[in-house]
């Protein structure tokens, strides 16, 4: 019997041994109050005695207004321990206390009664000190401030994508704070604008296929905000890839660039109004020196026909007040015209034609008005069209062209002619002229830019005819090679029909 005693005796020993030194060896904080006398200590661990910088019989006996030499601190404790007698049930919490090197810590503690048969239990607690997770996690709370601020202040999306499942998570601001929000692809492409959907299918299609490892572009949406669309800017790279070196994930940020788009709007308003008022300055002074040109021609001869007497001399005078008197029509002609285009008014009528009525009655015309040795040649296939177009607009284009062509064509020809097309019909006028310069072959079609400053002229026609021409759903352009020619063409949309 007294082996069995014996050999209990040395279990309990063990096993007290051991969980002494589980105790001792375990990081945290354990202590044991008498509920019944005073909330004395009975029991503290060497990390208690640590924290309380007394060595482990002086904590053992003393109460919490002893150890702690705050009176305020000591008595919030008293009154955590006296509630947890009065309601017996176990709390946990979170304390603050200053060590004795004067640091501020926090302490993780769960406190609960352990019954005693015949007297007030014991109060045990068990605390870990929190205070570098706590640091940690308010260091996070104000990093997270911090970043909640500036993508509000600059309109950003922080996201992070999954490339293999097509879901993406979404940082937004939520009470000054970032939270995360999972979506799928789909449900973020639905929102996109029909007009940029194509355009982000295929900036999206090459990122995923890895054909480009970083994305950069700009498209409009309405995912944050349902009543209208923002204009945002896409920015992100592959971070990770799976074992077969495809892209897996990315991250990257959405910024709203709305106000940048304003901003380019205006600039752009600003520079086509500074653009605009250039341009009715320079076509005043245009204008004034191309109308006094003509008048002063008109005035003069008409002055020097009157008194002369010679008839060869009346008709050469007559000649170039009619040419002063053609021009004039022409440049008044073309002031109306850019009036209208600038006004949206400039009437379109339409009708059915014989295009080879319009182009014969051309030839006729021009055939007139050429140098000696230039000829002009309406190139007839034998077969005559009709169409249904506005006649007097084509019919200004090809005048147009011829006019130019007869002016800068002084020996051999001026060709033109129409051919059908797939579409419509392709109309072409070429002269064996001096042709254009390679640098004003791309301008060629703006207004007031002229290929000879010291030729007749206001720079407007091309420019018109390239209005009439987009207005009918057309192609206008040019081929030529300095010193040899050019030939001006455009095509129009329309469904030719083969007369008798």
């Amino acid at each position: 019997m007294n082996k069995i005693n014996n050999s209990l005796k040395q279990s309990y020993k063990d096993l007290s041994s051991l969980l002494s030194n589980i105790v001792n060896t375990v990081p945290m904080y354990l202590f044991v109050k008498d509920t019944g006398d005073n909330f004395r200590y009975v029991y503290s661990s060497p990390m208690m005695n640590m924290l309380y910088g007394r060595y482990h019989d002086e904590v053992e006996g003393k109460t919490d207004f002893d150890l702690f030499i705050d009176p305020v601190t000591a008595q919030a404790f008293r009154d955590k321990d006296m509630e947890i007698v009065s309601t017996g049930r176990m709390q946990h919490f979170v304390e603050q206390i200053i060590d004795p090197q004067g640091l501020l810590r926090s302490i993780d503690t769960i406190k609960t009664l352990v019954p005693r048969e015949g007297k007030p239990p014991y109060l045990l607690g068990i605390s870990w000190d929190i205070t570098k997770q706590s640091q940690t996690e308010d260091e996070l709370h104000r990093y997270n401030k911090r970043l909640a601020m500036s993508c509000q202040a600059g309109r950003i999306y922080p996201w992070v994508w999954d490339m293999i499942n097509n879901t993406a998570e979404i940082s937004i601001v939520d009470n000054g704070q970032i939270k995360q929000i999972s979506i799928t692809h789909e449900s973020f492409t639905d929102k996109i604008h029909p007009d940029d959907q194509q355009m982000y299918h295929d900036q999206t299609v090459d990122f995923i296929s890895g054909k480009q490892d970083t994305l950069r572009f700009s498209f409009r949406c309405n995912f944050f905000t349902e009543d209208e669309y923002v204009w945002y800017e896409k920015v992100g790279e592959v971070y990770e890839y799976d074992q077969d070196k495809r892209p897996y994930k990315s991250i990257g940020i959405l910024r709203d660039i709305t106000a940048d788009k304003r901003h380019e709007e205006d600039m752009r308003a600003k520079q086509l109004a500074e653009e605009s008022d250039r341009m009715k300055s320079a076509f005043i002074a245009n204008m004034s020196h191309e109308i006094r040109t003509p008048l002063n021609a008109i005035v003069g001869f008409s002055t020097l026909m009157a008194q002369t007497e010679n008839p060869q001399e009346k008709q050469e005078y007559l000649k170039i007040i009619e040419s002063s008197n053609e021009f004039l029509l022409q440049l008044i002609g073309d002031i109306l015209d850019i009036s209208k285009i600038e006004s949206g008014k400039l009437e379109f009528i339409y009708s059915s034609f014989s295009l080879n009525e319009l182009f014969a009655t051309q030839e006729y015309t021009f055939k007139m008005r050429v140098e000696p040795g230039v000829k002009v040649i309406f190139e007839n296939t034998d077969s005559n069209y009709s169409i249904i177009s506005e006649k007097t607009r084509l019919t200004q284009v090809l005048s147009n062209f011829l006019s130019n062509a007869i002016k800068f064509t002084t020996e051999g020809s001026i060709r033109f002619g129409y051919k059908v097309i797939e579409k419509g019909i392709y109309v072409y006028v070429t002269d064996t002229g001096i042709g254009i310069p390679e640098e004003k072959r791309n301008t060629i079609f703006e207004r007031f830019v002229k290929l000879n400053n010291f030729k007749q002229g206001t720079g407007l026609g091309l420019s018109i005819c390239k209005t009439i021409i987009h207005i009918l759903n057309g192609e206008i352009g040019v081929e030529s090679e300095e010193g040899k020619g050019s030939t001006f063409w455009f095509t129009i949309p329309c469904h030719p029909i083969k007369s008798n």
